[in-house]
């Protein structure tokens, strides 16, 4: 069986799981238990016992999450979509853990300064621990990007290239990605032709063809970003907009 093979056969027990059929789902989620493991572990940098590490459940949890939302219309493979929920999920359960352990910290010493220094140390620690973990998901979901734009042949380079200077311009571009991911048929249109509909575009934006065409890749990049499960990216966009 080929890559390709294997991995519309992913997608088709995926579909066939929603559908009801729970005997598949406990089947598939037993086959990729190594990947769900292997996957916790990369987030936790070591690791990952299903026996003593809560992570693996969650992990777990977070992999059926994956099956139940998951929707092949937004362009990308099932395993590169749970890959984001399950590291997303650990994250969070680190975060919840490492807040909890600071507040239990903060509780217990409350009437000694000196510890309460202690604790403020954890704390701070705690802040340096998840912006670490929040730079390895944006660099993770900056590497998804760029497989994904690679499909339509484009780099970060070029859409760093053509990313507007102005606020009114970027907002204009987004309105335009936000066009074509909303409306379905556009959205199948650039996942099954890797271009831009500009037909249809023409009919909806009352913007010339000239510049759309200028700034094709951008507006792709940010179609990919807006179809795909790319919180922190996402987040990062709503930065460079305002």
């Amino acid at each position: 069986m080929t890559k390709e093979q294997r991995k519309h056969t992913v997608e088709e027990v995926v579909a066939q799981i929603q559908n009801g059929n729970n005997d598949k789902k406990n089947q598939f989620i037993e086959q990729y238990i190594p990947f769900i493991r292997k996957t916790a572990s990369k987030v936790c940098k070591r690791y990952i016992s299903p026996s003593v590490d809560d992570e693996y459940s969650i992990a777990l949890m977070a992999f059926d999450e994956a099956i139940q939302q998951y929707s092949p219309e937004k362009g990308s493979s099932f395993l590169a979509f749970a890959a984001l929920v399950v590291k997303r999920r650990v994250i969070d359960y680190i975060r919840y853990e490492q807040r909890r352990r600071v507040s239990l910290s903060i509780d217990y010493t409350e009437e000694d300064k000196e510890n309460m220094e202690n604790a403020a140390e954890v704390h701070a620690s705690v802040k340096n621990y998840e912006h670490h973990l929040e730079s390895q998901y944006r660099r993770d979901e900056i590497i998804q990007l760029q497989e994904k734009l690679r499909i339509y042949d484009i780099s970060l380079s070029d859409v760093s290239k053509q990313s507007p200077k102005h606020k009114d311009a970027r907002e204009n571009m987004l309105q335009i990605a936000n066009c074509v991911v909303g409306e379905e048929e556009m959205r199948l249109y650039l996942i099954e032709k890797k271009r831009l509909p500009m037909k249809e575009l023409s009919k909806r934006i009352s913007m010339s063809r000239k510049t759309i065409e200028r700034n094709r890749k951008y507006i792709i990049a940010l179609c990919v970003i807006l179809m795909e499960d790319f919180q922190y990216l996402r987040d990062y966009l709503k930065g460079w907009l305002s």
